[in-house]
C-alpha cells in the first residue's frame, strides 16, 4: 500500500488508506467480504482521471463503486476502491425534448427521477435500491426493477458514456462505424468488436439464454444486433438491440460489465414518459407456486408489472415499526397470527391515460380465476406507495432474523421464461427441502425473475456445503429451462463461474476478447465475472467467523446476543438513502462511516476481526458513534432492524471504562438533578448562563457551544395539581382502552425535566387536559425515564433511576392497573421500550406496566370521546385551523399499537384534527438538535447541517401567517427557535386552548 502514497500529490480528494476505511469498504450488500488496498475519494472529474492514470503506472488494481448495494461482491475486493457517490454527483443535463439526462456517476436514482418528473419523464428501469443506487451502479449492474417488462434493462438505455480506459486516457462511447471506428485508446476495443461481428454471430445466437432478460457477461448480443426474446410490453418504438448493421453502440457493453471495461465519468441515458395514471390490484393465492402459474394468464391482460410478495416477508414486516404502519392493505388486525396471512400475493400494475379503464381492468383480475382472490384495488398514490414499500425493502426485510442461520444471497437473480416459472419455483422448493432448509422466494414475476434467499449457516461447514449444492442444482435447473443465472444483480463473486457454463467457451472467448482489448493489464476489478473465485469462498460469515462480544449491561433480543445485534446489518445500504429520518448524520455528511451500516461494520470489526489494530478500529467506531444522533429513524426504517441507538448506549459505557469522560456528559447526562438544584436559585442561575462572560466561560470548561443560548429555569415549585374539578359533560369516557383499568379515574404522570422546570406550561396542559376528562394525575415524585443517562452511556445508573421510576409506578398504583403517560416522546418511549433490556430479570412485571405507558396524546384518544368534546365546545370543525407539525423522531419510531387505534406521529395529528386542525406532518426527518447533541460544541455544525436538509429550511417556507406550528419534542423546539427564528408550540398547549382551560 506505500506505493498508493504517490497518489496524494496529485488527487484533490480523499486518499484513505487506514485499517478502518478499507475494513467500512470490504463489504458490500453481498455475503462476501474482502480488504481493499485503500479507498480514493475523488473530488471532482479531474481526480478520477489521475487515480486510473495512476493505477495504470503502477498496475495498481482500481474498483469503481457506487453506494455499495451489490448483491454478488461485484463493489468489494483487493483494489483501491474509486468511491464515485461522495462529490460526482451533478446531473449535468435534462434535455425534455429529446428525452434524455447527462448525469456523473454518484448521481442517486431516485434524485434523477425526481428531477426528470417535473417534466414528466423518468428513467425506465426501477431497481427497489432507487432510494441510495448510484446510476454508475444501476449501470454497472444493468439494474432493471419491477417494470422490466416495459421498459427492458439498463442497457436498454444507456446513450452513451464519458469513461476513463484502462491507460488513463478518456473517450465517449456511443454509436461508432464499424468501418471509422471512434479513435484515440477505443482502436484495439473496437477492433475487438469487429471480430466478434465477424465470428462468434453463430455461437451467440446458439447458445444466449432464452431469457431476455440475461445480464451474465457481457452484452456482446447488442453488437450483432440480436435478442432471443423481447420484454412482452416493450414501451419504446425500436429495441435497442435492432440497430442498423454497419453500426453498433459501445455504451451497451458497460451495462452489466461491473466496472471491468472502462470507468464511468459521465452517462447519457434515455428518459421514458411517466405514466399519467396507475392502479394496482393485489390477489392473493394457497401457494408460491399457484401465484407463479398464474402469470402467464395475467400478463395477457397487459399490465405494466406482476410483483410477488410471499407470506415470509408479509410476516416479518408487520414486525418493524415504519413497515408495519403500511400493512393494512393485506389485513387490518396487526395481532393476528401468520396464517391468516395469504401465502403469497401478486401485485399487478396498470398504467396509462383512462383511470376509469385501469380501474376495470384491476377489479376484473380475479373475475376469472379459480386460484387466486381479490385482495385488494389501491388507486390514490397513497395506497399504492404503501404496497411498493413492502414490496422494494422485501430483499431486507427476509435477512431481518436474530439467528445465525440467514437468508443467503447467491441464487437469488434467475431468470425463467415465465411459462415454465411455476415448475422452477416447484422444484427449487424441492431442492431446498432435500437440504432441510426454505427461502425466500419474491420479486418480478412478471418477467419471470424470482429472488430466491436460502436460509443457511454458512458459518457451520455443512452450510456452506449446501450453498454449493443449492447452486449447482439450481443452476442446472436454470439451463434446462432455458433462463438465466444472472439477470439483474451481476456475477461479481457469486456467479462469475457459471458464465463459461452458460454460454459455453466459445462465447466466453469472445468476452474475454473484449476484456483483454479494453483491459490489457486486467486492472479494472480484476477477479469478477468469469476470473471470479469460487462462489464459497471469501465469505463474510465463513467457517473460520469468530464473534467475542463484551459481556453487555443491556439485553440483546437475539440468538447471540450483542455479537447477533451487530451481525444484525445485511448490507442493504437503506440508511444510505436521503429521505426519512434514518440516518440524519449519514445524509449530513455522505460518509459511509456515519450511516447504521458502516456503524455497524466497524464494530463487528472490532468484535471479530482481530487483525486488525483494535485500538484504532475502536477510535473510529468511538467516531461514528459520537454522531450518531440516537434518533431511532434505524428501529423504525431499516428493514433488518438493526437499533444503532441501543447499539450505542452499550458501545459507550464500554468505551468509557478505559477512557476520559468529558464533564458535560455528567451534566447533560443527570440533568435532571442539575435542574432541581438550579430551579431554586433560577433567578441568579438563569443570569450567570446568559451574562456574556459567564457563558463564555461554562461553554469553554464543559465543551458546549458558544452559540446556543442556554435554557431558562422556571423558578417556581411546579408539580403541585389540585383534584380535578367535576367533569362538564359527563358520560365522555368510552370502554376502548381503559376498560382495562381498575379505576378509570387516576393516571400516573411520567414527568421529564423540560416539562418540569423549563416550559412548565407544557406540563400544566397536560395535567390540565387529563383533569378535564375527569382524572385526578398522580405525579411521579422520579423526573423523566432516565433517557439521557442512557444516551451518555450512564448504563448501570440508568438502571438505577429505572429501577426508582418502576418502583414509584408501584407504589402510586397500588395494584390498580393505572396507565403511566408523558408528554415528552423520548422519555415515555424510554419507559416503555427500553426498560426490557435495562432490566431483564423484571421481564414479568415491565411488561405489565409498559403495555400501559403513552404520550398523553395516545392515552387521552383511548380513554375519551374527542369528537363528542369537540362538538359540546361548539368549535367550528368545518372552518380548520392550518397546523404544521414537526413530531419528534422517537414518534416516528414508534409502531402499530396492538389496539389498531393511533400511536406515536399519528396519534398526536388524529388529536389534533378533532379539535379543528388541518395538519400538515413535515416529511423531513430529524431536526438536528437530538437532546442534547446540538449543544456539543463540536457537534454544533453538524447538528445545523442536519436541520438544514429538511426541517429548518421547510419551516422558514412555512412563514408566519400560515397557521399553527407545533412540534412535540422540547429539544426539537428548541432548535426550531434558534435555526429558524420560529416559536413552535406543544400540541398539548393548542389543545388546551381549545377546551378553553384557564
Amino acid at each position: 500500500m506505500d506505493i498508493l502514497e504517490g497518489l496524494k500529490p496529485r488527487f484533490k480528494g480523499d486518499l484513505r488508506l487506514d485499517p478502518a476505511s478499507r475494513l467500512l469498504y470490504s463489504t458490500d450488500a453481498s455475503s462476501y467480504q474482502i480488504e481493499p488496498l485503500g479507498v480514493a475519494i475523488p473530488k471532482d472529474q479531474d481526480d478520477l482521471q489521475a487515480a486510473v492514470e495512476f493505477a495504470a503506472k503502477h498496475r495498481v488494481p482500481i474498483l469503481p463503486r457506487g453506494s455499495g448495494s451489490s448483491l454478488a461482491g461485484q463493489a468489494i475486493g483487493e483494489a483501491l476502491i474509486l468511491d464515485c457517490s461522495r462529490h460526482l454527483d451533478s446531473i449535468l443535463e435534462i434535455n425534455p425534448a429529446e428525452r434524455f439526462a447527462v448525469v456523473e456517476p454518484g448521481v442517486i436514482l431516485a434524485d434523477l427521477n425526481r428531477a426528470a418528473a417535473k417534466h414528466g419523464l423518468t428513467f425506465g428501469p426501477d431497481p427497489a435500491s432507487a432510494e441510495r443506487a448510484t446510476m454508475g451502479g444501476v449501470i454497472g449492474n444493468n439494474a432493471t426493477g419491477a417494470h422490466s417488462i416495459l421498459y427492458g434493462m439498463s442497457a436498454d438505455h444507456l446513450l452513451e458514456a464519458e469513461v476513463v480506459l484502462a491507460d488513463g486516457s478518456l473517450s465517449t462511447w456511443g454509436m461508432v462505424n464499424s468501418r471509422l471506428g471512434i479513435g484515440g485508446g477505443t482502436s484495439e476495443i473496437v477492433a475487438a468488436v469487429n471480430e466478434i461481428r465477424e465470428k462468434y454471430v453463430e455461437a451467440i445466437e446458439q447458445n444466449f439464454p432464452k431469457s431476455w432478460r440475461n445480464s451474465a457477461g457481457y452484452r456482446i448480443n447488442y453488437l450483432l444486433p440480436w435478442s432471443p426474446s423481447t420484454p412482452p410490453q416493450w414501451a419504446g418504438s425500436f429495441y435497442p438491440a435492432d440497430l442498423r448493421p454497419s453500426t453498433f453502440n459501445l455504451a451497451p457493453l458497460l451495462a452489466g460489465s461491473e466496472g471491468t471495461l472502462a470507468v464511468i465519468r459521465k452517462l447519457k441515458v434515455n428518459l421514458v414518459p411517466k405514466p399519467k395514471h396507475t392502479i394496482l390490484g393485489v390477489l392473493s393465492y394457497s401457494s408460491i407456486a399457484s401465484a407463479c402459474d398464474d402469470v402467464p394468464r395475467l400478463l395477457a391482460m397487459n399490465p405494466s408489472a406482476v410483483e410477488l410478495i410471499p407470506q415470509l416477508i408479509l410476516h416479518n414486516a408487520r414486525n418493524i415499526p415504519h413497515y408495519a404502519r403500511q400493512m393494512n392493505w393485506v389485513i387490518d388486525d396487526a395481532s393476528t397470527g401468520l396464517s391468516a396471512l395469504p401465502a403469497a400475493v401478486l401485485v399487478v400494475e396498470f398504467s396509462g391515460d383512462d383511470p376509469v379503464a385501469l380501474k376495470t381492468a384491476a377489479r376484473g383480475l380475479g373475475e376469472v380465476s379459480t386460484t387466486s382472490a381479490l385482495l385488494t384495488v389501491a388507486e390514490t398514490p397513497e395506497d399504492q406507495a404503501r404496497i411498493w414499500s413492502i414490496r422494494k425493502v422485501g430483499l431486507g426485510i427476509l435477512d431481518s432474523r436474530p439467528q445465525s442461520a440467514r437468508p443467503v444471497a447467491f441464487i437469488e437473480d434467475c431468470a425463467i421464461p415465465v411459462e415454465r416459472l411455476g415448475d422452477f419455483v416447484r422444484e427449487v422448493e424441492r431442492i431446498l427441502e432435500a437440504h432441510g432448509t426454505f427461502g425466500g422466494i419474491y420479486a418480478h414475476a412478471s418477467a419471470g425473475c424470482l429472488h430466491i434467499r436460502p436460509v443457511l449457516d454458512l458459518q457451520k461447514g455443512e452450510g456452506v456445503r449446501a450453498m454449493r449444492e443449492i447452486a449447482e442444482q439450481v443452476f442446472a435447473l436454470t439451463m434446462s429451462l432455458g433462463g438465466a443465472m444472472s439477470s439483474e444483480h451481476g456475477d461479481g463473486l457469486a456467479r462469475g463461474e457459471f458464465i463459461e457454463r452458460t454460454y459455453g467457451r466459445e462465447v466466453t472467448d469472445a468476452m474475454r476478447l473484449l476484456k483483454q482489448a479494453a483491459d490489457p493489464q486486467n486492472i479494472l476489478n480484476p477477479k469478477k465475472l468469469f476470473d471470479a473465485p469460487p462462489m464459497d469462498t471469501n465469505l463474510r460469515y465463513g467457517e473460520n467467523y469468530q464473534a467475542q462480544a463484551w459481556t453487555p449491561v443491556l439485553k440483546f433480543d437475539h440468538e447471540r446476543g450483542l455479537a447477533g445485534a451487530i451481525e444484525s446489518c445485511n448490507g442493504q445500504g437503506v440508511c444510505r438513502k436521503q429521505t426519512g429520518v434514518m440516518c440524519p448524520s449519514f445524509q449530513a455528511t455522505r460518509e459511509e462511516a456515519n450511516s447504521t451500516r458502516g456503524r455497524a461494520n466497524l464494530l463487528r470489526g472490532l468484535i471479530s476481526n482481530h487483525q486488525l489494530p483494535i485500538t484504532q478500529i475502536e477510535n473510529s467506531a468511538f467516531s461514528a458513534l459520537d454522531l450518531c444522533l440516537a434518533c431511532k429513524g434505524c428501529t423504525s426504517e431499516c428493514p433488518s432492524g438493526v437499533d444503532m441507538p441501543k447499539l450505542k448506549y452499550e458501545f459507550m459505557n464500554q468505551y468509557y471504562k478505559s477512557h476520559r469522560r468529558p464533564l458535560r456528559d455528567y451534566l447533560f447526562g443527570y440533568f435532571h438533578v442539575v435542574a432541581k438544584l438550579l430551579n431554586p436559585v433560577a433567578p441568579v442561575a438563569n443570569w450567570f448562563m446568559r451574562a456574556g462572560w459567564s457563558r463564555r466561560l461554562i461553554a469553554r470548561a464543559l465543551g458546549i457551544t458558544e452559540k446556543r443560548e442556554f435554557p431558562a429555569f422556571w423558578g417556581r415549585k411546579v408539580g403541585k395539581y389540585p383534584p380535578p374539578p367535576a367533569p362538564p359533560g359527563a358520560g365522555r369516557q368510552v370502554d376502548k382502552y381503559a376498560g382495562r383499568q381498575v379505576d378509570r379515574q387516576r393516571v400516573i404522570f411520567l414527568s421529564d425535566v423540560f416539562s418540569h422546570y423549563i416550559e412548565p406550561e407544557v406540563e400544566e396542559a397536560a395535567v390540565d387536559i387529563l383533569n378535564y376528562l375527569g382524572y385526578e394525575v398522580k405525579i411521579l415524585p422520579v423526573i423523566g425515564a432516565g433517557a439521557s443517562l442512557l444516551s451518555k452511556g450512564f448504563l448501570d445508573a440508568a438502571r438505577r433511576h429505572a429501577e426508582k421510576v418502576i418502583g414509584e409506578i408501584q407504589r402510586l398504583d397500588g395494584g390498580a392497573g393505572l396507565s403511566v403517560v408523558g408528554c415528552e416522546p423520548p422519555e415515555v418511549y424510554t419507559l416503555k421500550r427500553e426498560y426490557q433490556a435495562l432490566m431483564p430479570n423484571r421481564a414479568a412485571e415491565l411488561k405489565s406496566i409498559t403495555k400501559r405507558v403513552w404520550l398523553v396524546d395516545e392515552f387521552i384518544l383511548r380513554v375519551a370521546n374527542l369528537e363528542n368534546v369537540a362538538q359540546e365546545l361548539n368549535l367550528n370543525l368545518d372552518k380548520k385551523t392550518r397546523l404544521t407539525l414537526h413530531p419528534h423522531c422517537h414518534q416516528r419510531a414508534e409502531g402499530p399499537a396492538a389496539d389498531g387505534l393511533p400511536s406515536g406521529v399519528s396519534a398526536t395529528a388524529a388529536m389534533l384534527k378533532i379539535f379543528g386542525y388541518d395538519v400538515d406532518v413535515i416529511e423531513a426527518g430529524c431536526c438536528g438538535m437530538a437532546g442534547t447533541f446540538g449543544f456539543d460544541a463540536e457537534h454544533y455544525e453538524l447538528s445545523m447541517q442536519v436541520g438544514e436538509l429538511g426541517v429548518l429550511k421547510k419551516i422558514r417556507e412555512w412563514g408566519m401567517g400560515n397557521g399553527e406550528l407545533a412540534s412535540s419534542g422540547a429539544a426539537c423546539r428548541m432548535q426550531i427557535r434558534q435555526g429558524a427564528g420560529v416559536e413552535a408550540r406543544h400540541p398539548l398547549l393548542l389543545v388546551k386552548e381549545r377546551l378553553k382551560i384557564l
